[in-house]
Order: structure tokens, then sequence, then C-alpha cells
């Protein structure tokens, strides 16, 4: 199991490169958002970016996951080809026919947003955009099913240099704003799939299988719906906020979320990207059991100490990143949004056991039944407690929604979650950032060292509580031996890469 698991952290790992290195853009250029944009137009750039994320998960109907399903189980390449060739065509399509009906709305799209058609052009890029994105989640996934991690990090970080670039270029030299930002975006996503036109000439094959498109699309579209609910979950409360406070809250509330989802991009987005393709082969062939337990767990460990020192050193963090003070207030946002995300990440891989046995209309009905809760507490709440009260109610549709799928999970394939230390982590991990909270009133370079010597002591703070069996912290020692020698880490990388 120790080889199975080293095997999937380093495919985690790597392809956590990728995803860093294309969604942290936003994060980067923090400074140079916060200078050039005021909260309102940060504001409309979260509402443009909410919107495009629902548009490429209702046009793309989740068919690259059906492709993934299918093609990880099958064992002859050619197969395989075809089944990539036949949700490609599909793809291609649905993205045609996207762009015919959508183009001709780019305006009523700015005036039902933005109650005004000036940025209609906003939206013809944006559409555009959402067309290569759809194609790009295709590439990325039969990447994935041929495990290339390697070329994933490559056509990552080159999108992540083309699009940084034309970023500074559109914003500070030609001073186009947000529509820089999604030109950018658009540019990079053509360049991607451009580059990668090689890779899926080798690894398709042009046989479209008409009866295996009914069962994969029957497969997918729950997921539509499964996606889309997410998405009005954990970003739909731009959209209320925007009608009940206004944009300038929503440019604040987006900067403390931007901040708290490094921890979706650095463990979860990571996570998934790596697990997925290994999880589902684990679980065709039996007896894995282990594997899925240790998995989680280590999972939330990870997931736990990176949320918990975001929260902690938000509050310094946003001070030193953005250049007005209109925007210091956002670091209050972040603890709530953090702990939202450890609990949507560990709801994740209850969640794959209804993938596991294709049972995927309960992963639709749980997650629209929690984004349905989320919008009426939001609309309880923000009238109530501003921006505040979207962090709350984020924090408690999340923890009802892992509530739902481990009820539901279990019912189909259950390993034996180790329940109590993930219990055990997450109030931990609460304890800590409240006394974390005395530090804020301290200078701001004896806060940070505080709080570090904190997230230092919190996996010894385990013990006490018998965290730990004697073999993993046989493997922890054994760790620290490996890694205390900073002369060695180069080599140590290089060998783990390799293995």
């Amino acid at each position: 199991m120790l080889k199975d698991l080293r095997y999937t952290a380093k495919h985690i790992v790597i392809y956590s490169i990728g995803n860093l290195s294309t969604k942290l853009i936003g994060f980067i250029l923090l400074p140079l958002y916060t200078d050039h944009l005021t909260t309102s137009e940060y504001g409309m750039l979260a509402l443009l970016e909410v919107t495009s994320f629902m548009l490429i998960a209702m046009v793309g109907m989740r068919m690259s996951t059906a492709m993934m399903r299918w093609g990880s189980a099958e064992k002859t390449g050619s197969r395989q080809g075809s089944i990539a060739f036949t949700v490609f065509i599909t793809l291609v399509v649905l993205a045609i026919v996207f762009n015919i009906l959508f183009q001709p709305l780019a305006g009523s799209f700015s005036k039902i947003l933005f109650e005004t058609s000036t940025y209609k052009e906003y939206f013809n890029v944006l559409f555009l955009f959402v067309s290569f994105e759809i194609m790009n989640v295709w590439v990325l996934d039969l990447i994935r099913i041929k495990e290339k991690p390697l070329f994933y990090v490559f056509l990552s970080l080159l999108k992540f240099t083309v699009v940084l670039a034309l970023n500074i270029y559109f914003i500070k030299v030609l001073e186009y704003g947000v529509l820089g930002i999604i030109l950018s975006q658009l540019i990079g996503s053509a360049l991607l799939f451009l580059c990668s036109s090689v890779f899926i000439y080798r690894n398709i094959t042009a046989k479209f299988l008409l009866k295996d498109l009914k069962p994969m699309f029957g497969y997918g579209f729950p997921l539509v719906f499964t996606t889309m609910s997410m998405y009005l979950l954990s970003l739909g409360d731009r959209y209320l906020m925007k009608y009940i406070l206004d944009l300038g809250d929503v440019g604040i509330y987006s900067l403390g979320y931007k901040i708290a989802t490094v921890t979706n991009l650095l463990v979860i987005q990571s996570f998934q990207t790596g697990f997925l393709p290994i999880a589902y082969k684990k679980y065709e062939e039996g007896g894995n059991e282990r594997f899925f337990v240790k998995s989680l767990t280590y999972y939330t460990f990870i997931l736990v100490v990176v949320s918990l020192g975001l929260a902690m050193v938000s509050r310094e963090l946003i001070s030193f990143l953005s250049k007005s003070e209109a925007y210091y207030s956002a670091y209050k946002i972040v603890p709530f949004i953090s702990l939202a995300l450890i609990f949507k990440g560990i709801q994740y891989v209850f969640s794959l056991s209804l993938h596991f046995v294709r049972r995927t209309k309960y992963n639709a009905f749980i997650v629209l039944s929690v984004a349905v809760f989320n919008l009426v507490i939001n609309i309880i709440l923000l009238p109530r407690m501003g921006i505040y009260g979207a962090g709350v109610a984020s924090a408690i549709s999340f923890f009802i929604m892992l509530l739902f799928f481990r009820s539901y999970a279990k019912r189909f394939y259950d390993p034996g979650y180790e329940i109590k230390k993930i219990v055990l982590l997450i109030a931990t991990g609460i304890a800590f950032y409240l006394l974390s909270t005395l530090f804020n009133e301290f200078p701001m370079g004896w806060s940070i060292i505080l709080k570090f010597l904190l997230i230092v002591l919190f996996p010894f703070f385990l013990l006490l509580f018998r965290f730990y069996e004697e073999i993993e912290i046989q493997r922890i020692k054994g760790f620290f031996r490996k890694w205390r020698n900073p002369l060695t880490w180069l080599s140590n990388i290089w060998s783990f890469l390799k293995s």
C-alpha cells in the first residue's frame, strides 16, 4: 500500500504544479489588480469568472468526466482512442452550437448582470474563452488517462507564462482593465489547445462510438446539475451580493475568497486531478480499502494545515498584497471560506463512492438541494451580516453537504474511513486558529513568527491524542532524517519524481 500511496502522491505533486501555474495568476497579480481596478471593477471580474465557470460546466456536459470513467476501465489503446474521439467530436459540436446561440445574446447578458449593454464585448470574448476551455478540459483529462503528468505541467506552464505576460501588458500598458484580463485568458486557452494538437492526433482513433455515447451522456448529464449546483453553492452568493449589497462588496468578498481558495488550488484540485484516475483503477481491482482510508486521512491533514495557515496569516497577507485600503477588511472572510473548503475537500472523497457505482444522480440531488439551501440562507444572512453572512452560509452549507454524501455514499462503498481522526483534525485546526487571533494586535513581524510557530506545533499536538499509528511515526522520523539537510533536497526531489 505504501508504494501505491507514494505513486499517488507523486502524481498529485506533479499535477499540482500544473494546476497552480494556471490558476494562481489571479493571486500573483493581486497587487496589479487592486492598484488598477476599483472594488466595483474587481467585483465585475468576479461575476464574469463565475459566469464562465457555469457556462463551461453547462456546455461541456461533463463529457470529459464520462470519458475518464469509460477510458480508465479500458485495457486497449484503440478502444480508449475511440472513446476519446467520440467525446471530442461531441464537444466540438456543442461548442459551435453554443456560440451560434449565445454570441447574439452578449448584450443581453451585459444588461442582466451590469444593468447596461456597454460591456457586450466582454461577453463576446468570454463566450469564445468558454469554448476553448471546454476543449482544454477534454485535452487535460485525456492526458490524465494516459498518465502523462509532465506534459500536463508543460502545457499548464506555457499557458501560465502567456496569460501572465498578457495580463501585465493589457492592464498596465494598454489599460484595458477587466477586458484585458479575459482577453488574455482567451489567448492563453487557444494557445494551449493548439500546442496539444499533436498529442490529440496520436491518442485518438477516428471511430465514433454511437452506442457508447448514450451511456456516457447518461453518466455525465446528472453531473452537469452537480457541477452547476456546486458553482451556485460556491460562487452563487456573488450574484445575490450584487443585488442585495453592491459591486464593491462583491469585490471585497471576492478578494478574501481568492486568498482562501489557494487551498482549493494547492490541495483540493491537485488531489482531485491526480487521485481520480488512480482511484477508479483501485476500485476496479478491489481489495484496496486501506489505500482509500489512508488517502483521505493524509489528504485531510494537509487540507487542514494549509487552510489553517492561510486563515492565520490572511490579515497580514492582504495588507501586503493590496495597495488599496478599501480591500483590507477582506481578511475577515478567509477563515469562514477556509472551513467551508475543508468540508468541500472531504465530501469529494465521500462522493467518489457514487461515481464508482455510477449512481451520479445522487450527486446531482445532494448538491442541488444544498445549493438551494445556500441561496435561501444567503438571502436571510446577507442583509443582516453583510458579506460575512455569505461566509457563514458557505461553511454551514458545505458541512451539510458533507453529511449528506457520507450518509448516501456509504450505502454503496464504505472502506471504513477514520472519521474520528478527521473530526480531531478539524476541531484542532479551529482551536489553533482561534488561538492565533490573539496575535493580531502584535506588530506584523511578531504576529507572523508566532503564527508560524503554531503551525509547526500543530502536528506535534496531535501526538497527545494518539493520532498517528506506530508505523506512521517511524515513517515521519525517516522523512525528517532524509530531508533535514537542505543540500540533499534537489536530489531527493529528483529521486521522488523518478521512482
